[in-house]
């Protein structure tokens, strides 16, 4: 399955999940509040309208479109608002035509939130509340304002007005205990098939005038409410920014046409599907769907961008593979020599990690290679050794390039079969060519950034001779941490912007090695156990750039400790004096398997 295949099925299965009540370790919402105008409206006005308004068919069944609106689409089951009945549960008072303000018929917005209200509706912090006006406010005041000496000048304080409204109906419903809050601003009015062809194609500029200034006022005014009302997560959904996307490739999204409208008044086109207008203004229901998805991503947003906590993880195993290396080569059964060599190695590994709550499964799949100089008496031996190391990560709908620089110094004491070896380093990590294909698929968010690794090893044992086989039981202790700086995705849907994170744990082992063989040929395995002291990692933090969404904090677990470790492999020296080893190095934990070979060269100097 390709990476946009598996990506666009994540990104469904996540909607259809994480949007039901009681999703374990997720974000979840236990009910959807609706409020808005034709494009959320899912048949009230036709009801209210006996059934004329809009005509059904080739209107879906009072529906503005040729299927279920948007809000229909995340998760809820959202019945249409009829005066006198309950307001309990999911409920849409969208009404197709409305304005943001008072007005009578059909009921402006605010007036939808009076009826809701006076209808006993209540608002708690389960609750997802979806808010979209303001268009109807700018198409009703367009023909006047062209006509004006300054149409802009007369349109801005219609797009103001409306956008006041929509900030007032957000603070009351975020006063009134709503647990989060969906506004969304408007796309680019002058693409819609209404203002970029015929008649109002002249209005094209002063409705994209309209649409920005009615942007520009939200979301400065949403900024403040969110800022007064820490109760409620306010998110921004950003219509506009997608819109030059979908029309300039529609292809990309399964589109043949994002210019006209599918029924024309009087025909419907042949493909309603690869059409992402339905009229002049409304999508059509694949477009309905294309907005379902881009509000997933903003929905969303603290769980998905969990998966970010693998950049810290890999980064971490790196360190902690570097420290696992210095110590290891300085606990072999041949005894030291005085003198200095030179040691050359390469290596490929894998690393397979198991989904853990919001986190989806991950694979790794790198190479490294390290040169280490070493010195020393039959008594004491110290080591230099500098690393690099590549991997590239596939974490579902998130990709990361990894490419760590180490430098670690080692040492150790050795009097005839008892040893204590140390070693501490640190690396650099580039994180480069980050991706994350979005809940939009195709659409694919980008980033890079950079961390900084640490870590000691303090490791000590001894050898037994059991006639042509040696033992070695041996102990060890790790502290290992991990920095990753903060980074902001550049893209069109929602644009995560993550915090700096700490990887930070401490590790024990026992372990029992075996060696054997002739002089010069010899094999090793080992076995061991590792698991963890402790965790101080953070929480992984995500919001959105420039959108008065909270910061959400994401507890990972990580998937480092209980492992057994296993190892295998021969020596052998070649020429006399250059030796040549071969081994594989294996993990295998409840969250997380990994798999190392490597071939190494060591010669004296």
């Amino acid at each position: 399955m390709s990476r946009l295949l598996r990506g666009a099925a994540l990104a469904a299965l996540t909607l259809a999940a994480v949007s039901t009540a009681g999703a374990a370790g997720a974000q979840s919402y236990n009910r959807l509040v609706v409020f808005g105008d034709s494009l959320s409206d899912n048949g009230n006005l036709y009801a209210a309208t006996g059934n004329t308004t809009p005509t059904s068919p080739p209107y879906y069944q009072g529906r503005f479109s040729n299927g279920p609106v948007f809000t229909e689409l995340l998760g809820f089951n959202a019945g249409r608002y009829a005066a006198g009945a309950p307001v309990t549960g999911s409920i849409n008072l969208a009404f197709g035509g409305a304005r943001t303000d008072s007005q009578a018929s059909p009921p402006g917005m605010r007036n939808q939130l009076l009826a809701y209200t006076g209808a006993g509706g209540k608002f708690g912090a389960g609750d997802l509340v979806s808010i979209l006006g303001g268009a109807n406010n700018i198409f009703q005041a367009v023909p006047a304002a062209g006509a004006s000496a300054n149409p802009q000048g007369a349109i801005a304080p219609v797009a103001q007005s409306a956008a006041a409204d929509v900030n007032f109906i957000v603070n009351s419903v975020a006063s009134a205990g709503a647990g989060t809050i969906l506004v969304t601003n408007l796309p680019r009015l002058g693409t819609t098939p209404q203002f970029n062809q015929g008649p109002g194609l002249p209005a094209k500029p002063l409705a994209d005038y309209a649409g920005t200034t009615f942007n520009t006022a939200l979301q400065t005014g949403l900024m403040t409410v969110a800022a007064n009302q820490a109760n409620s997560n306010i998110i921004l959904m950003d219509l506009y920014k997608i819109s030059d996307t979908l029309t300039a490739s529609p292809d990309r999204f399964g589109l043949t046409n994002a210019k006209d409208a599918c029924f024309n008044g009087a025909t419907v086109c042949a493909n309603p599907d690869g059409y992402l207008y339905w009229d002049g203004v409304h999508p059509t229901a694949a477009g309905h769907r294309l907005i379902a998805r881009l509000a997933n991503d903003y929905l969303y947003y603290g769980d998905l961008g969990s998966q970010t906590a693998v950049l810290g993880e890999t980064a971490w195993r790196h360190r902690e593979d570097a420290l696992d290396g210095s110590t290891a080569s300085l606990s072999g059964r041949d005894a030291w020599t005085a003198g200095t060599a030179i040691s050359v190695s390469a290596l490929a590994d894998r690393t397979e990690t198991d989904a853990r709550g919001a986190i989806g499964e991950a694979t790794s799949n790198g190479y490294g290679v390290r040169i280490a100089l070493e010195s020393g008496t039959e008594t004491m031996k110290f080591g230099l050794a500098g690393s690099y190391r590549n991997a590239d990560v596939d974490a579902g709908s998130l990709n990361v390039d990894l490419d760590t620089f180490g430098l670690d110094l080692y040492g150790g004491w050795r009097s005839g079969d008892i040893f204590v070896n140390a070693a501490a380093g640190v690396a650099q990590d580039d994180f480069n060519d980050i991706s994350r294909l979005t809940s939009l698929a195709p659409v694919v968010h980008t980033g890079s950034t950079r961390g900084v690794s640490t870590g000691a090893r303090l490791q000590g044992g001894m050898w037994f001779d059991m006639g042509g086989i040696a033992l070695s039981p041996r102990a060890a202790v790790a502290w290992i941490n991990s920095d990753v700086d903060g980074f902001m995705e550049q893209g069109v849907a929602a644009q995560y912007a993550y915090q700096d994170r700490s990887v930070q744990g401490t590790t024990a082992e026992i372990a029992l090695r075996a060696e054997g063989g002739v002089d010069r040929f010899r094999f090793f395995a080992e076995g061991g156990y590792r698991d963890s002291l402790s965790d101080d990692s953070d929480a992984v933090r995500t919001g959105i750039a420039g959108n008065p969404a909270k910061i959400l904090a994401r507890e990972v677990d990580q998937p480092w400790g209980g492992q057994f470790l296993a190892s295998a492999g021969i020596e052998g020296t070649v020429m006399d004096r250059l030796k040549v080893s071969i081994g594989y190095k294996g993990r295998f934990g409840d969250q997380a398997n990994s798999h190392m070979g490597g071939v190494q060269l060591t010669l004296p100097l």
